[in-house]
């Protein structure tokens, strides 16, 4: 069986998506055989993975995005050869007719949560969803919630929905039970650690209102640090920030992937009031990294934390305050959590999310294609 990999995300600046693509390209590509996985467009390797650009030169990215451009605007055809199978995403507006199309779907939010994305981020899902899914034989999703999610609003058939979960690296799990040095960023020894890309859905301004909820003992001594990259529909949000510093808070924007177990094992809270996520990978990473957690309750949320973490209304500084209280004062409660955590993330792994990958394209190239 050949299978045709849409890599497009791996040319773009992004980044829970993008680390997905990677993490799961690096060892699908190590187990593929007997089969054989080509990356589209005329990709030969994934590359070091860059949040902040392409994972390769810049002429190479040029080349490959005029190239889609080309494709989805100008109707001049990529050329694809006869894969059995081609794995898409929503940057590819026209895939060739005739092929067996598959695709992983992180989240459902352009279509339900429109005012907190692009305009362009809307009208490309918009056109996934009325002309690329009806023809996909199968679809990997990162969670039930998001599954119920695509039922429920865009009438998918279940049995066409494969629920597949990230994984967490083994870089996040602190070496033979050592704590991280406390160095990374020049942070000080203890803080509450935000982090996201600035953008409406992280719900920024909500941890910042809980923040200053909290005793004035307890902010000067558990500073808020603020990490991530710049999203889009930021500008009340980067002049709030603004306006925090002058409080206390730290901002340290977007954290290189080898600080990150670092960033987050120095924490002593990780707070993660995201409106709505198709998986959350960053509470994962936390929780590898010994960090307690205090999450939302809302879409994937619940299903990737468990037992393992407070779990809040997003929408409630109040709310929120509390429980980053309760695991600053709690000593009890806050180690309990710690070594659920480490367990619950230890249940989540990128080799089997490659397995379970290679399994799901064996058994939807066994099937046949649905008609439009």
């Amino acid at each position: 069986m050949r299978i045709l990999y849409d890599a497009i995300p791996l040319l773009l600046r992004s980044a829970g998506v993008k680390n997905y693509h990677h993490s799961l390209l690096v060892r699908l590509l190590a187990r593929i055989r007997p089969h054989r996985l080509d990356l589209f467009p005329y990709l030969h390797t994934v590359g070091r993975n860059r949040n902040e650009g392409s994972n390769y030169p810049r002429l190479s990215t040029a080349c490959r995005l005029a190239a889609l451009l080309s494709s989805n605007y100008l109707h001049i055809p990529l050329p694809t050869g006869r894969p059995d199978l081609f794995h898409v995403t929503h940057h590819l507006l026209r895939p060739p007719a005739g092929l067996k199309l598959t695709s992983f779907i992180h989240d459902v939010t352009p279509l339900l949560m429109p005012d907190l994305h692009t305009a362009s981020n809307v009208r490309y899902f918009r056109h996934f969803a009325d002309r690329i899914l009806p023809r996909l034989a199968g679809i990997i999703v990162p969670s039930q919630a998001v599954k119920q999610d695509l039922i429920q609003h865009l009438q998918v058939p279940p049995d066409r929905i494969t629920v597949i979960h990230h994984g967490v690296d083994e870089d996040f799990f602190p070496m033979g039970g050592q704590e991280p040095k406390r160095r990374a960023y020049d942070l000080p020894d203890q803080y509450i650690l935000f982090l996201g890309s600035l953008e409406p859905r992280k719900n920024l301004p909500t941890a910042l209102e809980a923040w200053r909820l909290l005793s004035p003992d307890l902010r000067r001594a558990y500073p808020l640090v603020v990490a991530g990259a710049s999203g889009w529909k930021n500008r009340a949000i980067k002049s709030q920030l603004q306006h925090a510093k002058s409080e206390g808070v730290l901002v340290i924007g977007y954290v290189e992937p080898h600080a990150l177990p670092l960033v987050y094992g120095n924490a002593a809270v990780f707070v993660f009031p995201s409106l709505s996520e198709g998986f959350g990978m960053p509470l994962l990473e936390a929780m590898a990294a010994g960090t307690p957690i205090v999450a939302s309750n809302s879409s994937s949320l619940p299903e990737v934390v468990a037992d393992a973490g407070l779990l809040v209304d997003p929408r409630s500084p109040q709310e929120i305050a509390q429980a980053i209280e309760r695991l600053l004062t709690d000593r009890d409660l806050a180690t309990t959590l710690i070594e659920r955590g480490r367990q619950r993330a230890r249940q989540f792994t990128w080799d089997q999310t490659a397995d379970q990958t290679k399994a799901f394209f064996e058994r939807v190239s066994g099937g046949s294609e649905p008609q439009p």
